[in-house]
């Protein structure tokens, strides 16, 4: 939920903003009630809805997998407001927003103009939580031997769940004295299934269902197992040696090319979907063996993705330079 930290950042930026949410998830509506926003349903017509709430000074930040730039262009030709759309499409399109942000594009430049539209593109935009930020300050040392893996899929497994219980399967045979982190997202579909392999297999794996310290999982992590959305960027962020596996759906279709993307930049192992478990355990045993891989995927990682795109998509929305 990319707009959370936002909003979280234009409140400690501007104290007297009047931010609301539009959501037609109710899950993600409770979580922002909770953290005291305003937040309304979707309505049928959410263009008249927008134009009905929003006044001339309002400013519109839309959040799609892929924007729908008739959508955008109804609003820009119906109401006066500013519009900032934050798009997670792999290939650059043309968005009739004032600005547009896109982490995933790496491929078209940092900044550029279509139109009067200005885009910034790239891992160098991708926003994440202020945490990942001071993380990424704080750095991190490599140690030589691998005490712990991390095996994540961001907020749920929906691709059968093989990431997670693949990865189960494939490493049951590492040693026992490497310890092995589990992590199921809210909306893991698999429980059972989860449950019934944990109870057969030989080798301890400690599963954590949604934790709350799951920022401190990671940099504690040597080697970390990911699915390849925003999950992948926040362990480069902290300079985690990663191998990628990214996860393919209808809603996750952007994911094979943001980890050939890091894997074209040395910031990852990119295992492609579906990767057979003797595949998945040859890569991790090689990375446990090769301190040098691991330095070298931890370097790039962190050089690819530095932790400071929310504090430029701030710069974008208040207004201020914004291409540094």
């Amino acid at each position: 939920m990319r707009c959370l930290p936002l909003a979280d950042g234009l409140k400690h930026k501007k104290p007297d903003a009047d931010i609301m949410f539009i959501s037609k998830y109710e899950d993600g509506r409770g979580i922002l009630k909770s953290r005291d926003y305003k937040v309304v349903d979707t309505e049928a017509d959410e263009v008249l809805q927008i134009k009905r709430l929003a006044d001339r000074e309002a400013l519109l930040i839309t959040d799609f997998l892929d924007t729908d730039n008739a959508y955008i262009s109804r609003i820009k030709g119906t109401t006066d407001i500013r519009v900032i759309a934050i798009d997670n499409n792999t290939r650059l399109k043309v968005i009739d927003a004032d600005a547009v942000v896109n982490a995933n594009v790496f491929n078209e430049g940092e900044t550029k103009s279509i139109g009067s539209t200005r885009y910034y593109l790239g891992p160098k935009y991708v926003i994440l939580r202020k945490e990942f930020d001071t993380a990424h300050r704080e750095g991190r040392e490599l140690r030589d031997k691998v005490g712990k893996i991390l095996v994540l899929s961001g907020g749920g497994d929906f691709a059968g769940g093989k990431l997670i219980l693949n990865s189960i399967k494939a490493l049951e045979k590492i040693t026992e004295g490497i310890h092995i982190n589990v992590i199921v997202g809210p909306t893991f579909p698999y429980r059972d299934e989860l449950n019934k392999l944990l109870s057969k297999t030989k080798r301890h794996f400690d599963v954590s269902f949604a934790p709350s310290n799951l920022l401190e999982l990671m940099k504690n992590a040597d080697i970390a197992i990911t699915a390849a959305g925003t999950v992948l960027y926040e362990l480069a962020s902290l300079g985690i040696s990663s191998i990628a596996v990214p996860i393919v759906t209808p809603n996750t279709s952007h994911q094979e090319d943001i980890a050939s993307n890091f894997e074209r930049h040395g910031a990852c192992i990119n295992l492609g979907r579906s990767p057979s478990d003797e595949l998945l355990l040859e890569k991790t045993t090689m990375l446990i063996k090769d301190k040098s891989s691991r330095k070298r995927l931890s370097n790039n990682a962190r050089a690819l993705v530095d932790g400071k795109g929310l504090e430029r998509a701030l710069e974008i929305i208040l207004g201020g330079h914004s291409d540094s």
